[in-house]
């Protein structure tokens, strides 16, 4: 049965099997929602379901967004009919990140679509894709899972469910495992004893340099992981705008060690 070993999203996976089963499943789609909650994995299955053999779908932008010579290649292979199978399809992440040229290139794709071909579209910004891709995509709406869920499936894959970081992965299995592989959830035990101590200025260098040592990627994981333990004790504007600016410094290639020793000094006014 189709998404049979799937877990969470019962809704979104009630119908999308409804409409796969109806012959109605939409050739242009977004999925969109939290990183990490399964959105791939469920266009992998659908897809592959659609064109009746995984070998028939394409994945782009997996790693970084697709640049325009990438959808253009995508867009040739799409228009060849398939050799096997029922059609071809492509499944595009970090959709929300495209540049505008690779973006427009795409639109045209999404125009006239041949017959036999599907694409789906994930990202976890709705917003931040152009509404003229969007309105050609019917967009299915993914949640973050349940902790039950992600510890379930965190265990399934041989991991321990560690209870803190079950609960900073904010319903997302893919947090959770960085969190599990990263130093991150030590680094956020850390700080957080920054705040109940009045003699904090010798540890905050030393808390500064082990956070250096993060890659951006996972700097900018720490800032979402605080960002739950400041919702946990009731939210706070200033620590909310704080932690806003510090992944936006780190989003434009700001040193992960730069942004703390300036997070610090203003959380802290050191």
């Amino acid at each position: 049965m189709l998404f049979n070993g799937i877990v969470g999203h019962s809704r979104q996976l009630g119908l999308l099997r409804r409409l796969v089963e109806e012959g109605a499943f939409p050739q242009s789609s977004l999925f969109v929602g939290p990183e990490g909650v399964g959105k791939r994995t469920v266009a992998r299955e659908l897809l592959s379901t659609l064109c009746k053999g995984g070998f028939n779908v394409k994945e782009a932008g997996v790693e970084k967004p697709v640049t325009v010579d990438e959808v253009r290649d995508i867009s040739s292979w799409l228009f060849t009919k398939p050799a096997s199978g029922s059609g071809k399809a492509v499944i595009i992440d970090r959709a929300d990140e495209m540049r505008g040229e690779a973006a427009n290139a795409l639109l045209k794709t999404l125009e006239e679509p041949p017959a036999y071909a599907y694409i789906c579209l994930i990202g976890r910004n709705e917003e931040s894709i152009l509404p003229t891709i969007r309105s050609r995509c019917r967009v299915f709406r993914f949640g973050p899972l349940p902790d039950s869920s992600v510890a379930y499936i965190v265990e399934k894959m041989g991991f321990k469910a560690d209870g803190k970081v079950i609960k900073l992965a904010r319903g997302s299995v893919g947090n959770a495992l960085k969190l599990l592989e990263t130093p991150v959830a030590d680094l956020i035990e850390e700080f957080t004893g920054l705040l109940k101590n009045s003699d904090r200025l010798k540890k905050v260098v030393s808390f500064s340099e082990k956070f250096g040592k993060l890659s951006r990627e996972d700097a900018l994981l720490f800032f979402d992981s605080l960002e739950v333990v400041v919702f946990e004790r009731g939210g706070a504007p200033r620590w909310e705008e704080l932690i806003n600016r510090a992944r936006y410094y780190l989003k434009f290639y700001g040193k992960p060690q730069s942004v703390m020793e300036w997070f610090l000094i203003s959380a802290f006014g050191l």
